[in-house]
C-alpha cells in the first residue's frame, strides 16, 4: 500500500497513547455513576456476568467472559466494576487511536483527533455503564490497526492473527462484521502479491479455520445453558435454538419491531441528519478539517481511501438505512452507540486533515488548528461535562421504592428494559428482597423462561401476562396472594389495581387506598427537577411521575383533596410533559371553585399536550399515537374553555371550544359548550351547535332536551 508512514519512535508513540490512555479512564472513572447506570440492557447483563447466565440475543459471550475475569480482578461492588470495566475498554480506544494515526500523521494531527474521539459524549457514556459497547469501539480500532498493519507489511501470520480476532471480536457483538469489507478491501490485494497462488490455495482456507476457532466461542453458550442457569436466554442448549442465535434466525434482521412500521428507507434521511448533529455536537467546526481529510486520504491512497469510505459508510448510512428507526428520543438513544464505528473513520479523517493541511497547504495551517482546537475546547469539552454521572444512584433508588412497601412473598411482574434489569440486578446480585418474585412481562409466555422458574422453585406458576391477556391476569390474581405491578406494566383494564407509588396492587384487597403522600414511600436522591443528559434516565423518572399520577387520580376521585394535590403536583415537577399531571390538578381546583387556578393549570395542560403533538410530528411517531394526543389535547382545551368561561372570558372559551373541536372533530362536548355560551345571544347558533352535538353524539341527553325545547318554542 503506498500510503506513507511518519517515523516518530515506537518509544514516543507508546508513551502518548499511555498518557492518553491514564488521562481518559481517569476522566471515564471520574465521571462514570456509583452504582449501576440506568442504561438499556445494563442490568440484565451485570447479572449475566455475576451468575455467567445466558444474556439476550446474540449471548455476548466474549463481554460476558471478559467481564467476568476484570470482576475477579477488582475490589467493589459489581455494577461499579463493571463500569470501571467499560471506562478501561473506552479509554483504551482513544489510546491505540493514537499509536495507530501517530504511525501515518504528524503527532500533533494523531493527538487532536485522539482528543476529540476521547472527548466523544457518546463513547463517555458508555465508557461508563455495563454494557459491551465501549468494549465494542476498541475492537474496531484495533481491527482497523492490525489490517493496516497487515497490508503495510505483510506476512501470512499477521493475516490468521487478524482473521482469528475478527471471528473472536463477533462474541462481543455481532454488527463488528460491518466493517470487515473494508477489512477484505483493503487486506486481500496485499495477501495476493505477497502469498501468490498459496493464497487459494492455503492462506484462505487457513483463515477461515481462524476464524471460526475465534467465532467459536459462542460455543459457551450451549454448554453454560446445558447447566441450568435462571437466566438461560433462550436456552441455546437446544441445538435449533443456538443455530438461530448464532445466524441471527432468532431475533431478525431489524434493529427495533417498530421500524417494521414505517416503509424500508422512510427514515433514512432524518436518521442521517440525527448522525450529522451528533457529529457537530462532538466535534463542532473541526468537522471542516475532517472533510478535507476525505480528500486528502483519497489523494494520498486509494486503498486508505476505500477503506475508510467502507469503514464509515457500512456500519453508519448503510447501517441507519437498515436500522430505519424513527427519529424519538428512545430510538435515537438505541441508535446512538451506533455511531461509535463510524465515528472512528471521521477521527481519521481529522488526522489526516490537519496532517495534509499542515504539509501540502501551508497557508491553511492556522486556520487548520484554530477549527481543531475551537471543536475540542468548545465542544469536545462541554460533552464531558455533559455526561457527567457521578451522582447518579437512580437505579438504586428505584429498586429500593419499588421493593420498599411490597409484602413478604409479594409477586411483583414488571416490563421496561431499565426498570426490570435493575430490580433483577439489586435483587440477584445485591441480594435486595429475595423473597419477591420478580416476573418480566415480556418473558413470561416464553418456554425458556417458564422452565428456568420451574427449575428455581417448582410448582410456583407463571402466566403468559405478555399476551395472554385478561384472562392471564385474572388467572395470576387467583394464583398470587400478594400480586403488584410496576407502574410502566401494561395491564389489561379489567383487572382492579390500587396505585401505591412505583407499583400497583394488582386484584387489591378491599379497603385498600394510595400512600397519603409522596414521602411515605418515595426515598430518592435524585433532586425533582434536574436534568438528565438521556433517555433511560428520564424514563426511571416518567415511572416516579406516572406512579404519582395514579396516586393522586385515586385520592381525587374518592375526595381527598390534600393528598390529590401532594401526588399531582409531585407528578408535573417530576415529569414537565406528564401534561395529564396538570389536567388533573385543573379538575381538583375546579370542584372546589378555584375557576382561576383550574383554568392556569388546564392552560398547563394544554400546552403539554401542544408541545407533545408537535413532537410527535418531529418524531415521525405512528398515527395511533398521534391520533390518541390530539384526543387529549382536544380534552384539555375543552376544560380549559370551561374555565375561562366560569371565570367570564366568553371570547377566550369560545376560542378554546372551537380549537377542542378541531384537534377531535367528534368531541361531541366541544359543539354543546359552544350551545351553551351562545344561549340568549344568538338563538340560531345554539340549534346549529346542539343538532352538531347529537349528530356526533346522538345518545348526549341534555342536547337533546334543549333541542326539543327550542324546537317546541319555536312552533
Amino acid at each position: 500500500m503506498e500510503l506513507s508512514t511518519v517515523d516518530i519512535g515506537k518509544g514516543k508513540r507508546t508513551a502518548v497513547a499511555a498518557g492518553l490512555f491514564i488521562l481518559f479512564l481517569a476522566v471515564y472513572a471520574f465521571l462514570m455513576p456509583p452504582v449501576l447506570a440506568p442504561y438499556r440492557d445494563a442490568g440484565e447483563l451485570a447479572c449475566d456476568v455475576y451468575s455467567l447466565g445466558i444474556p439476550h440475543p446474540p449471548g455476548y459471550p466474549l463481554y460476558v467472559l471478559a467481564g467476568r475475569a476484570f470482576s475477579e480482578l477488582m475490589p467493589g461492588g459489581q455494577d461499579w466494576k463493571l463500569n470501571l470495566f467499560s471506562a478501561v475498554a473506552g479509554a483504551a480506544a482513544p489510546a491505540l487511536m493514537f499509536f495507530f494515526m501517530s504511525g501515518f500523521f504528524r503527532p500533533a494531527a494523531a493527538l487532536a483527533a485522539a482528543l476529540l474521539l476521547g472527548l466523544n459524549f457518546t463513547l463517555i457514556t458508555v465508557s461508563g455503564v455495563a454494557e459491551m459497547y465501549a468494549l465494542h469501539a476498541l475492537f474496531g480500532v484495533a481491527i482497523a490497526f492490525l489490517a493496516f498493519s497487515a497490508a503495510e507489511k505483510f506476512s501470512a501470520r499477521k493475516l490468521y492473527l487478524l482473521a482469528f480476532l475478527c471471528g473472536l471480536f463477533l462474541a462481543n457483538r455481532m454488527d463488528l462484521m460491518l466493517v470487515y469489507p473494508a477489512v477484505l478491501a483493503l487486506v486481500l490485494p496485499r495477501a495476493a502479491r505477497g502469498l501468490g497462488s498459496r493464497l487459494y490455495s492455503r492462506a484462505l482456507p487457513l483463515c477461515v479455520l481462524f476464524f471460526l476457532a475465534g467465532y467459536s466461542l459462542y460455543l459457551y453458550l450451549p454448554v453454560r445453558s446445558a447447566a441450568g442457569p435462571f437466566l438461560d436466554w433462550g436456552r441455546p442448549s437446544d441445538w435449533d435454538n443456538f443455530w438461530g442465535i448464532i445466524t441471527r434466525r432468532s431475533y431478525g434482521s431489524t434493529l427495533d419491531l417498530i421500524s417494521t412500521n414505517y416503509a424500508k428507507g422512510e427514515l433514512f434521511l432524518v436518521n442521517l441528519y440525527h448522525y450529522g448533529l451528533h457529529l457537530w455536537s462532538n466535534m463542532g467546526p473541526a468537522l471542516a478539517v475532517a472533510a478535507a481529510g476525505v480528500w486528502f486520504c483519497w489523494r494520498r491512497s486509494r486503498r486508505a481511501g476505500l477503506f475508510w469510505s467502507l469503514f464509515f459508510l457500512a456500519p453508519g448510512p448503510l447501517f441507519l438505512f437498515l436500522a430505519n428507526m424513527p427519529p424519538n428520543p428512545h430510538a435515537l438513544a438505541v441508535v446512538e452507540p451506533y455511531y461509535l464505528l463510524p465515528d472512528l473513520a471521521v477521527a481519521w479523517w481529522l488526522a489526516e486533515g490537519l496532517h495534509g493541511l499542515f504539509t501540502a497547504a501551508p497557508a491553511w495551517r492556522f486556520s487548520a488548528l484554530a477549527l481543531t482546537l475551537a471543536g475540542i475546547l468548545l465542544f469536545g469539552l462541554p460533552s464531558a461535562r455533559k455526561a457527567d454521572r457521578r451522582g447518579m444512584f437512580l437505579t438504586a433508588d428505584y429498586a429500593a421504592d419499588v421493593m420498599r412497601g411490597l409484602p413478604p412473598g409479594a409477586v411483583l411482574v414488571a416490563r421496561k428494559d431499565v426498570q426490570l434489569f435493575s430490580l433483577w440486578y439489586y435483587q440477584q446480585v445485591e441480594g435486595l428482597r429475595p423473597d419477591v418474585r420478580v416476573i418480566a412481562q415480556g418473558l413470561s409466555g416464553a418456554s425458556w423462561y417458564q422452565a428456568a422458574w420451574a427449575r428455581k422453585e417448582p410448582g410456583f406458576p407463571v402466566f403468559n401476562l405478555n399476551t395472554g391477556g385478561q384472562e392471564a391476569w385474572a388467572a395470576a390474581g387467583r394464583a398470587w396472594k400478594d400480586f403488584y405491578a410496576t407502574v410502566d406494566s401494561e395491564i389489561p383494564s379489567g383487572s382492579p389495581t390500587v396505585p401505591l407509588g412505583l407499583v400497583m396492587a394488582v386484584y387489591p384487597p378491599a379497603g385498600l387506598r394510595p400512600p397519603a403522600n409522596p414521602s411515605e414511600v418515595y426515598s430518592h436522591r435524585w433532586e425533582i427537577g434536574r436534568p438528565f443528559p438521556d433517555f433511560f434516565a428520564r424514563d426511571v423518572i416518567s415511572s416516579y411521575a406516572q406512579g404519582a399520577l395514579a396516586a393522586g387520580s385515586l385520592h381525587s376521585s374518592a375526595g381527598r383533596k390534600k393528598e390529590a394535590a401532594a401526588w399531582l403536583d409531585y407528578a408535573a415537577a417530576a415529569d414537565p410533559d406528564l401534561a395529564d399531571a396538570q389536567l388533573y390538578s385543573g379538575f381538583l381546583l375546579s370542584s372546589g371553585n378555584d375557576w382561576a387556578g383550574a383554568g392556569a393549570r388546564f392552560k398547563a395542560s394544554v400546552d403539554g399536550y401542544e408541545r407533545l403533538l408537535d413532537l410527535a410530528e418531529q418524531y415521525r411517531s405512528l398515527p395511533d399515537l398521534k391520533h390518541s394526543l390530539r384526543r387529549s389535547s382536544a380534552y384539555a382545551w375543552l376544560n380549559y374553555g370551561v374555565a375561562l368561561e366560569k371565570t367570564g372570558d366568553r371570547d377566550g372559551a369560545e376560542k378554546a371550544y372551537l380549537r377542542a373541536a378541531a384537534r377531535n372533530p367528534e368531541l361531541a362536548d366541544a359543539n354543546y359548550n359552544l350551545a351553551i355560551l351562545y344561549w340568549n345571544r344568538d338563538w340560531d347558533r345554539v340549534m346549529r351547535e346542539l343538532s352538531e352535538t347529537l349528530r356526533k353524539n346522538p345518545s348526549h341527553s341534555q342536547a337533546a332536551h334543549y333541542l326539543r325545547q327550542l324546537q317546541s318554542s319555536r312552533r
